[in-house]
C-alpha cells in the first residue's frame, strides 16, 4: 500500500490555486513532501511508543486497545527485520529510521537499550553487569554495541528510512509539466495518512487549512476534472 505521488501533487496544486497562493514546482513538492513524510512517521512512532507505554501500565481508557493498532498501521509499511552479526559485541546496522527492538536466542531474549554514558555505571557492580540472561545494547551512528561481547548475533526489528517521493515529468512545448509514471516514486505512507500528508505539504507552503474536509472536496473536484478531460 502506498499513496500516489501524482494524486497528492494534483490535490496540493488545486488547493494552492483555490487559495491563490501560487505554484509549487515538482522539485519543491518533492523536497517538502519528503520532509512531511518523515514528520508523519516520526509522529506515528512517538504516538505508538506512548500508547504502548500507557497500555502496559493499565492506564488505557475505553476503546483504547484499538489506538496502538491504528498507529501501528502507519508504521507497518516501513517495518523491517534483520539479523546482525557481531564481532566482539560490535556489529553494523542496516540503514534505519528507528530501532524497535533488539533480541537474541531466536527472539526469546530481549536486549535492553541503554545510553552509552551509563555503561560504565552498569559494569561497576556485579548486580548490574550485563549477562547473557540480561544483555544490553547501545547505538552509535550505524554501529550496534552489545554487552556481553560473547554474543555473536542479534535480531533487530526496525523502521526503515522511507524512499523520497519522486514526481517524474516531461515538459511540453509550452513548458508545462506532464506526469510520467516511469521513474516516479509514490509516498510509502499508509493510505490513511493521505490527508495529513497533504495538509503538511500545504503548511510548509504557507497555507493553513483548518478544515480537513477541504482536502476531500478538492480531491473529488480534481477526480471529476480528470475524468472530464479523459472523456
Amino acid at each position: 500500500m502506498a499513496i500516489s505521488v501524482d494524486t497528492v501533487y494534483k490535490k496540493v496544486l488545486a488547493i494552492l490555486n483555490k487559495e491563490s497562493r501560487g505554484f509549487l514546482t515538482p522539485d519543491e513538492f518533492q523536497r517538502i513532501g519528503s520532509q512531511v513524510q518523515l514528520d508523519l512517521l516520526d509522529k506515528a512512532f512517538h504516538d505508538y511508543n506512548r500508547a504502548v507505554a500507557r497500555d502496559s501500565m493499565g492506564r488505557g481508557g475505553q476503546g483504547y486497545a484499538d489506538i496502538p493498532k491504528k498507529i501501528q498501521d502507519r508504521i507497518d509499511p516501513f517495518y523491517a527485520t534483520a539479523s546482525v552479526t557481531l564481532t566482539s559485541g560490535v556489529g553494523t546496522l542496516p540503514t534505519f529510521y528507528n530501532i524497535i527492538s533488539v533480541s537474541t536466542d531466536s527472539r526469546q531474549t530481549d536486549i535492553e537499550r541503554v545510553e552509552k554514558a551509563k555503561l560504565s555505571f552498569l559494569l561497576s557492580s556485579p548486580l548490574t553487569t550485563p549477562s547473557t540472561t540480561f544483555p544490553i545494547y547501545y547505538v552509535t551512528g550505524a554501529t550496534l554495541t552489545v554487552n556481553p561481547s560473547s554474543l555473536t548475533s542479534v535480531d533487530i526489528d526496525y523502521v526503515s528510512v522511507p524512499n523520497s517521493p519522486v514526481w517524474n515529468y516531461d515538459t511540453d512545448a509550452n513548458g508545462a509539466f506532464t506526469y510520467t509514471a516511469t521513474g516516479s516514486t509514490d509516498f510509502g505512507l499508509h493510505p490513511s495518512s493521505e490527508v495529513d500528508l497533504i495538509l503538511g505539504i500545504l503548511r510548509y507552503s504557507g497555507v493553513v487549512i483548518k478544515d480537513p474536509s477541504v482536502v476531500q472536496t478538492i480531491g473529488q473536484e480534481t477526480a471529476t476534472k480528470v475524468q472530464q478531460e479523459n472523456a
